[in-house]
C-alpha cells in the first residue's frame, strides 16, 4: 500500500497549534523535505519522483504562514518551526490501523536556507528523530548576517508594511541576489516567481513579532551526531556561503559539496546534479 496522495487531497493535520498542509508520497526510509522562507513544498517538485524511485517515501510541507499551512498571529521562530514538524512526523503513518501509534520515528531531513536551520534546530531538540541531514544553503539561527543581507531583509519588511506582500515579493525580494541562478533560467524563474507571489509575509507585517533566534546554535553544533551533507551553490552569496564552512568545520563528520556555477538554489537550478548528490548521500547513511 502506498502513502502517495495528489494534492487534490488537501491534505492537513493540526500541528503545535496551528494547522499544516503537507504531502506525504512513496513508502520505505522517509525522506522530509524543507522549502525556504517565502516558499512552499512545490520548492521541491523536482525532488519527489527521484527519491520515491530510490526507495524513500517523502513527506514535505509548507512551513507555517507558508503556502497553504496556517497563517499564524505570532510564532515564527526556530523553536516553533521544529516543534510543527515534530507534530508532523507524530500524526502520519497511515500504514497503521487508527488504535496504534501514528507516530513516524527517525527521518532524513533536507532543509534548504530557511529549511536548513529548521532541520539544524529540529537536530539539536529532537536528536533521536534525525537519520541524516543534508542542508543546502542552509540558514544558521544566531549568525549575524552583514550589512548587504540585513539591509534587504529591511528593505522587505519596509514594502511589506507599505505595498502589501505580493508587491513587496516582485519588486524587492525577487531582486535579492539568492534568485540570480533561476534569473538566468526564464523557466525556472517563472516557476519560483509563482511560488513566492503566494507568500503573505506575516512576520513581516505591522506588528508582527521578529523570529526569536537562538544565539547559541552555532555553539551546539558539536552536540549534532546525525551524519550530515552540507550542500553549497559555488555562487551563493557570501553570508551564506560562509555559513556552510561554518556547518561543515563544526558538525561532527560533516561533509561539505559544493555545486559549480550554482547560487542560492540548487534543487531548482541543478535538480539533475542536486538528486544525485541526495540520492548517493541518503543511501549511503
Amino acid at each position: 500500500m502506498s502513502n502517495s496522495c495528489s494534492s487534490a487531497d488537501v491534505p492537513h493535520t493540526y500541528t503545535n497549534g496551528v494547522v499544516t498542509f503537507y504531502e506525504d508520497a512513496g513508502d520505505g526510509p522517509v525522506v522530509v523535505l524543507i522549502h525556504g522562507y517565502g516558499a512552499d513544498l512545490r520548492l521541491w517538485d523536482a525532488q519527489v519522483e527521484p527519491l520515491r524511485e530510490a526507495g524513500f517515501r517523502v513527506i514535505r510541507f509548507d512551513v507555517r504562514g507558508h503556502g497553504r499551512s496556517m497563517i499564524a498571529p505570532d510564532g515564527y521562530t526556530f523553536e516553533n518551526y521544529a516543534a510543527d514538524l515534530r507534530d508532523l512526523l507524530d500524526r502520519l503513518n497511515i500504514e497503521r490501523p487508527a488504535t496504534e501509534s501514528l507516530e513516524v520515528g527517525a527521518v532524513h531531513l533536507a532543509g534548504l536556507s530557511m529549511g536548513g536551520g529548521i532541520a539544524l534546530q529540529f537536530a539539536l531538540d529532537y536528536p533521536d528523530r534525525v537519520l541524516s541531514l543534508t542542508l543546502v544553503d542552509p540558514a544558521l539561527p544566531g549568525f549575524t548576517y552583514g550589512d548587504e543581507t540585513t539591509t534587504h531583509i529591511q528593505r522587505f519588511m519596509d514594502a511589506v508594511r507599505s505595498h502589501g506582500p505580493r508587491d513587496a515579493v516582485d519588486q524587492v525580494w525577487l531582486e535579492h541576489p539568492f534568485f540570480d541562478g533561476v534569473r538566468r533560467a526564464p523557466a525556472q524563474f517563472a516557476a519560483v516567481r509563482d511560488i513566492l507571489l503566494d507568500f503573505q509575509a506575516p512576520d513581516m507585517r505591522d506588528g508582527a513579532r521578529p523570529a526569536e533566534y537562538r544565539p547559541d546554535i552555532a555553539g551546539r553544533l558539536g552536540e549534532i551526531s546525525a551524519p550530515t551533507l552540507v550542500i553549497a551553490g559555488e555562487n551563493d552569496v557570501a553570508d551564506f556561503r560562509l555559513i556552510a564552512d561554518v556547518l561543515a568545520e563544526n558538525i561532527r563528520g560533516a561533509r561539505l559539496t559544493i555545486i559549480p556555477d550554482c547560487w542560492h538554489l540548487p534543487p531548482v537550478e541543478k535538480p539533475e546534479e542536486f538528486n544525485r548528490i541526495l540520492v548517493s548521500f541518503l543511501r549511503g547513511t
